[in-house]
């Protein structure tokens, strides 16, 4: 058995690793540290330029206030910092840095060249770091504000370089960060570039309504309605664009989320938002677009995390009801939730309405009868009523109603059409002729997010039929689709967000199941689409002849069946 080690204070440089550990976790880390300095310094232009999506180069340019040639070297000790002069001040923080470990955390995981001038200066001074070492300022001839170039990140712990991911996947993580910061500080221009070459560039606006569709993607502008503000006591929401009624995504990822023009992640407002849009939108759907709250900075603690991503309120229900409140008015101002109707539409008769087909259909059995409460009950399994299946019309163009003898069958179009498309897709899925070419391919502009997935996910989708090639600067082209699929229904913007879901597998027959499930989700009827009689009969009867009819692929019923049981316990008639 070994003696037990002894206690011994840890060296400056395994001091540093760790403090580097927990604030600079990959190279969006970085760039978001130095942002968020160049924000603070007063910038009105910045500019990020990544190599090999920061694995190699990261460097970030602006034009504010400088430092000072004397505090060059002390800017990269740990916990030096302007913003700060007492603990009274963690109170009442309004900077978005102020810990002072953001530029000694990046020196202890990669090689810093630091070049500032202030705006009494006529020169600049340039100054290098790398792990504890601090060179000494030399002057230099450089433009007002300041630059700051990190090379080989991660060069000091090779451990956590095999964390990273592929050069496109950081770079996508980085353009989504920049593209965020940019929604809270629209006075501030943004540009980024990728290896010297320019992405985007964001000039400065009164409103970042301009901005959306960088962040959200394509047709975000449109989808996307302006926040109505409240002021409601201390709390204030300034700033906001929600997505509307029916336009939301399956995951939380689009919520961006600003207290006091900081970028944040909090479960407390992601709930607010989430209970604000209530019964405006479907389970297991989420509401998208950025939602800023302005409150005294003595009411929010942000020295919660070594990265300041996460905060915690001192009246959170406070916050909370005027988060839900503002959603809420917001989404009511936008669309009248509207009642549920049934339009009759029987294939053997367009003139019957829907009382009489259901009473053909149930007036058979008496409702009176004596029935075993015990099986009266919704029941998912497919029908078995056979040939005799009418079709009554559909609810809010979502829900197909159908009938046969003694029952009537509910059916969830989107959900009936995607196990469909799946099945079709996996017997398909490697044959030579999955794939149909367009005749007049589509061409869409990616975020680089979205291109991220993408590229990832390039082989498994071409398998399944889905081939989109590269077309210019951030544009894709569809070039084919699983043989038998509309174009007009196809949407890659969701599938990819699906696709880029955290949660999502990566990896193995897990992610070929999910590759193939989004394409089917994406390509088919969407909840509010009209259909005509016999394409509701036509998707019922091809569904009843799926392997697996009564659930999606994400596991949701397709349909649900009330017989005369039912409905008479429904009732209380038994």
């Amino acid at each position: 058995m070994s003696a037990p080690s002894s206690i011994r204070v840890l060296d400056d440089a395994t001091i540093a690793q760790i403090a580097a550990g927990e604030v600079i976790e990959r190279p969006v880390s970085v760039v978001k540290e130095l942002v968020e300095n160049s924000l603070d310094a007063g910038a009105t232009s910045i500019v990020v330029d990544c190599g090999d999506g920061g694995r190699t180069s990261i460097s970030v340019t602006d034009d504010g206030d400088g430092i000072a040639p004397d505090e060059l070297k002390l800017a990269f000790e740990r916990h030096a910092t302007s913003k700060l002069t007492s603990a009274d001040d963690l109170f009442s923080i309004s900077s978005l840095g102020f810990r002072g470990e953001g530029l000694a955390s990046i020196a202890a995981a990669g090689r810093v060249e630091l070049i500032s001038r202030r705006r009494d200066a006529d020169f600049g001074a340039r100054v290098e770091a790398r792990g504890v070492t601090i060179g000494d300022p030399a002057q230099i001839a450089a433009p007002l504000g300041t630059r700051v170039v990190v090379r080989d990140l991660f060069a000091l712990t090779p451990a956590r370089r095999e964390f990273l991911k592929s050069g496109r996947a950081e770079f996508a993580r980085i353009a989504s960060l920049l593209g965020q910061l940019s929604l809270g500080h629209p006075r501030v221009a943004f540009a980024l570039k990728s290896d010297g070459r320019d992405v985007w560039t964001l000039q400065t606006v009164d409103d970042p309504v301009d901005r959306l569709e960088v962040v959200f993607g394509r047709g975000a502008r449109g989808a996307l309605v302006a926040i109505e503000e409240d002021g409601a006591h201390s709390i204030e929401l300034v700033s906001g664009h929600i997505s509307a009624p029916g336009r939301d995504r399956s995951n939380r990822n689009g919520q961006v989320f600003f207290v006091n023009g900081r970028l944040v992640r909090s479960a407390a407002l992601s709930s607010a938002w989430l209970a604000g849009y209530g019964s405006f939108g479907m389970t297991g759907r989420y509401p998208y677009g950025a939602l800023g709250v302005r409150l005294p900075p003595g009411d929010v603690d942000v020295n919660v995390h070594p990265t300041k991503i996460e905060v915690r309120f001192a009246n959170q229900s406070a916050v909370f009801d005027a988060v839900r409140r503002a959603v809420a008015r917001t989404l009511r101002a936008t669309e009248t939730v509207r009642s549920f109707a049934v339009s009759s539409m029987p294939l053997d008769s367009a003139e019957n309405g829907v009382d009489d087909g259901l009473k053909k259909v149930l007036g058979r059995a008496k409702l009176g009868d004596a029935v075993d409460a015990a099986d009266a009950q919704l029941s998912f399994a497919p029908s078995r009523a056979g040939n005799s299946i009418r079709m009554l019309g559909q609810i809010e163009r979502t829900f197909i109603v159908a009938a046969s003898d003694g029952e009537m069958i509910v059916i969830d179009q989107h959900a009936a059409h995607e196990r469909i498309a799946y099945e079709a897709i996996v017997d398909a899925a490697g044959a030579t002729d999955t794939a149909a070419p367009l005749l007049f391919p589509s061409v869409i502009e990616l975020t680089p997010a979205r291109a991220a997935v993408l590229h990832d996910a390039e082989e498994e989708l071409a398998a399944a039929g889905v081939v989109v090639e590269p077309f210019g600067d951030g544009a894709y082209r569809i070039a084919s689709l699983p043989a038998g699929y509309e174009k007009r229904r196809f949407d890659l913007d969701g599938l990819l967000d699906d696709l880029g879901d955290d949660d999502a597998p990566r990896e193995g027959v897990a992610h070929r199941n999910r590759v193939l499930a989004t394409i089917a989700c994406h390509s088919v009827v969407r909840a509010g689409e009209a259909l005509s009689p016999q394409e509701q009969a036509s998707l019922y009867e091809r569904l009843v002849r799926c392997r697996e009819p009564h659930s999606c692929p994400h596991g949701r019923p397709t349909m649900l069946r009330l017989d005369r049981l039912a409905l008479a316990k429904a009732f209380k008639r038994v």
